[in-house]
């Protein structure tokens, strides 16, 4: 059984042992390339382990090609990143978070200066920090060590490439396996279908180099590599597994060898254990990780609506969506309208039916002086009345505009726009809220006293 089903198998003890004491290392163009990303320690480590391995190594034509082809971009790209970081950093606080925060000059108590003037130090201390280490970053296109220590290290190591007429079939065999997505590389059809068929059919390229070499020196194979992709790994729940059992029983079928694949941080861990390079230190294989999870996560969160990461974007972003149509709705609006220019009350005392109240008169001595009071039947409620008068009236349909905000806030959708975001609930203004309800309160307790008098 275990033959029909050859890829879900792990390896053997004995298989892997034999891989590391006779067989051939192949490094994909991918786990070359970001020797650039990693730190001067880490890449020297990395590269001694790599020469250490010696005439067992061997490069595919096309993972040289790769190689080559992007050295300069990545070498640029990571220049820029610099750049990039400034950019964001003015981008987010100089424009977007100064611009919210300007909506809440108006607010009584937030002091919107200070922390704006805040805000300012602390993206110069930023800024001045990351010009500090764009002075420490090694300059690859005057100088590119690199690539001069990986031309040495791979001297009369690289393989020959396929002719046109293989090419050809490899392509044609390419679009029928993409077609079925049958591994590898059929996930690099939409990103690289501009690039020409070479690019397309790059890694499945690869694998024939590997499989046509091995055939010829029948060799255990050990290939490191870092691209993360569902083309080369089993990934359940955005967590890589496995390689793909269809890689493993392909390679078994046509060579009746096992082949070992490896992400980086797993060769230098495997290479420390059988000291290969006794002194690769911790931190140089926790970096490599760090980076090859950096490219996991990334690359879960841009394909993956399962991913843990697109999921906890998609919490952050719901509540923030919730934030935009709150703030646009027609409830905080209304609301908005009496607490931004004035408190509620000078907003009270300035509306046309207090105004009618004469100004040297208590609010209460008005009322009950008023006709329309008088008018009242001593036997008719004095809330009937009052609950029917256009006054009573405008003060509902402010007490109903605050309260539907607040039932707003507390339904399912408001709670997490509520905890997460402080400034909402000072939008709402609970202590306005407050007063408002006290006054009604004692409007009632005085009317019904009077009453009681009369």
């Amino acid at each position: 059984m275990k033959e029909d089903f050859f890829g879900f198998y792990d390896p053997t003890n004995e298989e892997i042992e034999k891989s590391w004491t006779e067989g051939t290392f192949i490094f994909d163009a991918n786990a070359l390339l970001n020797l650039y990303r990693y730190s001067e320690s880490t890449r020297k480590d990395f590269i001694l382990a790599i020469a250490k391995l010696d005439d067992r190594l061997f490069m595919p034509y096309q993972v040289g090609l790769e190689y080559h082809t992007n050295r300069l971009n990545v070498i640029e790209g990571l220049k820029n990143s610099y750049y990039t970081i400034d950019n964001d950093i003015k981008e987010l606080f100089e424009n977007q978070l100064k611009d919210r925060l300007n909506k809440f000059k108006r607010h009584p108590s937030i002091d919107i200066e200070k922390i704006l003037k805040i805000q300012d130090e602390f993206s110069k201390k930023i800024i001045f920090e990351l010009e500090k280490q764009k002075t420490n970053h090694p300059d690859f296109i005057e100088k590119d060590e690199i690539l001069e220590q990986l031309t040495e290290i791979y001297k009369n190591k690289v393989g020959k490439e396929f002719s046109k007429e293989e090419l050809q079939k490899i392509y044609i065999e390419g679009k029928n396996r993409y077609d079925q997505q049958i591994p590898p590389g059929y996930k690099d059809l939409d990103t690289k279908k501009k690039r020409g068929d070479k690019h397309i059919y790059g890694d499945l390229i690869i694998w024939k180099e590997i499989i046509s070499n091995t055939t010829k020196r029948k060799k255990p194979i050990v290939f490191v590599t870092d691209d993360r992709k569902e083309d080369w790994w089993k990934i359940e729940n955005g967590k890589t597994i496995r390689p793909r059992e269809e890689l493993i029983k392909e390679f078994y079928d046509l060579t009746g060898i096992r082949i070992l694949i490896y992400t980086a941080d797993n060769f230098l861990q495997f290479a420390k254990e059988r000291k290969l390079v006794s002194q690769i230190k911790e931190t140089t294989i926790s970096e490599v990780k760090e980076v090859r999870k950096a490219d996991e996560n990334y690359f879960n969160f841009l394909t993956g609506a399962n991913s843990e990461l697109y999921n906890r974007w998609q919490h952050i972003l719901k509540p923030t969506i919730a934030y935009e149509q709150i703030f646009n709705s027609e409830t905080l609006k209304n609301l908005q309208e009496i607490t931004k220019p004035a408190s509620f009350y000078e907003e009270v005392f300035n509306s046309e039916p207090y105004k009618s109240l004469n100004k040297s008169a208590s609010f209460y001595e008005k009322v009950f002086d008023s006709e329309p009071y008088k008018s009242l039947n001593k036997s008719t409620s004095f809330y009937e009345k009052v609950f029917n008068s256009e006054f009573y009236e405008s003060l509902n349909k402010l007490n109903n505009s605050v309260n539907s905000y607040s039932e707003l806030l507390e339904s399912d959708d408001g709670k997490p726009l509520h905890k997460s975001n402080e400034s909402v609930k000072n939008a709402v203004n609970p202590v306005k809220r407050k007063r408002l309800k006290k006054n009604i309160e004692d409007l009632d307790k005085n009317t019904q006293d009077k009453l009681e008098n009369d």
